[in-house]
């Protein structure tokens, strides 16, 4: 039965969906880059996000609690960076910043009073920046910098994109001013001003503690510093602080404002007896750390990097541990070295009651790991941590911090990394897998010019979803008698090649089950000894491995 139906119309649901969009929008002479994300439910006020240095837009997903309309700013002017103020001393970057802010208050109803401005380190300053100058009088900055000109100068590509090519001192002493007058001229001291730093940030000292004389004229300002041993870096901070952040732009965006004062966040220092005894208790109990956050499989090796100590520190200090990598199987086992790596803020992410450093808490292979000697098979990767000068020497299960799944093509072999929080297993199997019908192959093109072979076309299993470009991993493979040879191949999305191949009633979704040569240009196979080769494809996917056949070549001598 065939009836006439009205067309289509946005589905509401879609239309709501509380979610960043990304959008510019000119307003003035700039363009102003920028997320919006609309609020849920009846929460009507507005939060103005500023960013730091190196972050695209700030606070990245800490915000997802907060109720309200949320506008994240961008300070990306003509390719680079201006602190919202001035961009190679333009200073009407801040006028198209706050035609932005005004042109949302506007299609949302919100007053000045509704709006919250927040930023840490660089945004923290915009944050006071464009409270002060046009008026707003919630205003939350973590970290701020004062002398905008003298931060700038030499900071990486941000001095040339304020301060403008060569970063001349006359131009560094007028940015410098810029917070000093503003403050000066100021004579609105009906605003909500919220300062966050810490001790353990030379910020406080080269930057914060210039705002304070002046910042404490306003009617509520409130200065909450971090006094916690965690925090010995300036991006520190606004993560110790970040519960407190939350809850004061909580109540600022619900239209309450907290009187705090000066507030010390934190336990303060340390009580070096009680810490040194629960750290040396640590380092005799029979325990030790081992955890994979990269892996690497690339040309024949195998990359590994991660965390792996002794927890604890005895009473005579820090001693030099060694790190061995034990492969298991069998009952047999396989032990290579790994190198210590220096890691920076392991105090923080081990912190157990009391802070240790694990400054070289950190592994890697070396470079010259090789495997192609490892007997074929599944092995249980486990960590040997040693300290020669306690006497010490531990074993524990390799685990990884997140879920990882790395292949490498080994020659005659497959090389795997798998595994997650129960434990990492390295598996080496044959290159060639199981032919078999269940697969869909077609061999769209294949080429030989000289010493470079390419192959192209159609590989997928039917119930196995290829819709993402690492769905698999292909390899061409090259069998002869004088070897077996393999190389990656790159999946790429042809969906029209692929739907050819589909069977009637497969639902499924395979656009990049299609494989090729990295760029179409063919390998490089001029390594390999001359002779005559049958060429196979194999797809790699899951815990299988599926191969087909794809012709024949023949190398001939190089002369």
């Amino acid at each position: 039965m065939n009836e006439t139906l009205p067309a289509l119309s946005p589905n509401y649901a879609t239309l709501r969906r509380h979610v960043f969009t990304e959008a510019t929008e000119v307003h003035g002479k700039w363009p102003v880059e920028f997320q919006f994300r609309p609020a849920r439910g009846d929460h009507r006020n507005l939060l103005v996000v500023f960013s730091s240095v190196g972050s695209r837009y700030g606070f990245g997903n800490a915000l997802d609690s907060v109720q309200c309309h949320i506008l994240r700013i961008r300070d990306h002017f003509d390719g680079g960076a201006s602190y919202y103020v001035a961009r190679d001393m333009d200073f009407s970057v801040s006028e198209s910043v706050q035609s932005l802010i005004s042109s949302f208050m506007e299609r949302l109803g919100v007053s000045r009073d509704g709006v919250t401005l927040l930023g840490a380190s660089k945004g923290g300053s915009a944050a006071l920046y464009y409270g002060i100058r046009y008026d707003y009088k919630n205003i939350v900055a973590s970290t701020p910098q004062y002398f905008l000109g003298s931060y700038s100068q030499g900071h990486g590509q941000l001095g040339d994109a304020v301060l403008g090519e060569g970063q001349p001192a006359e131009n560094v002493e007028i940015m410098d001013s810029v917070m000093r007058d503003l403050l000066e001229k100021d004579t609105e001291f009906d605003r909500n001003i919220y300062v966050i730093s810490s001790p353990g940030d030379d910020q406080y000292e080269q930057e914060v503690k210039h705002f304070l004389p002046a910042l404490r004229s306003y009617e509520n300002f409130n200065f909450l510093f971090v006094d916690s041993p965690t925090v010995r870096r300036h991006d520190e901070v606004v993560r110790q602080a970040m519960p407190s952040i939350l809850s004061i732009v909580y109540a600022l965006t619900e239209g309450v404002a907290p009187r705090w004062g000066d507030v010390r966040i934190g336990p303060g220092p340390e009580d070096e007896e009680k810490a040194t005894e629960h750290l040396d208790r640590l380092r005799r109990s029979d325990t030790a750390l081992a955890v994979l956050t990269r892996a690497v499989a690339a040309d024949g090796r195998l990359r590994l990097a991660g965390h792996a100590f002794l927890p604890g520190v005895s009473r005579e200090g820090a001693k030099d541990e060694v790190k061995r990598l034990v492969l298991e199987r069998r009952g047999r086992s396989w032990t290579f070295p790994l190198t210590s790596a220096k890691e920076i803020r392991l105090y923080r992410e081990y912190f157990d009651e009391y802070v240790c450093a694990y400054e070289q808490g950190g592994f890697a292979t070396p470079d010259d790991l090789d495997l192609t000697a490892l007997p074929r098979g599944t092995y249980e990767a486990s960590v040997i941590v040693s300290s020669p000068d306690e006497g010490i020497e531990r074993r524990t299960r390799l685990i990884a911090s997140r879920p990882v799944d790395a292949r490498q093509a080994l020659g005659d072999c497959e090389l795997l990394v798998r595994g997650g929080g129960n434990g990492v297993k390295v598996t080496k199997r044959r290159i060639l897998g199981d032919d078999t019908d269940g697969v869909r192959f077609s061999l769209e093109k294949s080429w030989q010019r000289d010493r470079t072979v390419h192959s192209e076309g159609v590989f997928f299993l039917p119930g196995r979803n290829a819709d993402k470009k690492g769905h698999a991993h292909y390899y061409l493979v090259l069998q002869g008698r004088r070897g077996c040879f393999s190389f990656p191949l790159e999946a790429r999305k042809n969906t029209a090649a692929v739907h050819a191949h589909r069977r009637r009633g497969d639902i499924g979704a395979y656009p990049f089950g299609y494989f090729t040569t990295p760029g179409d240009e063919g390998v490089d196979v001029s390594a390999l000894p001359a002779g005559r080769y049958r060429m196979y494809v194999s797809m790699s996917t899951g815990g299988a491995l599926f191969t087909r056949k794809a012709g024949r070549v023949t190398l001939r001598t190089v002369r």
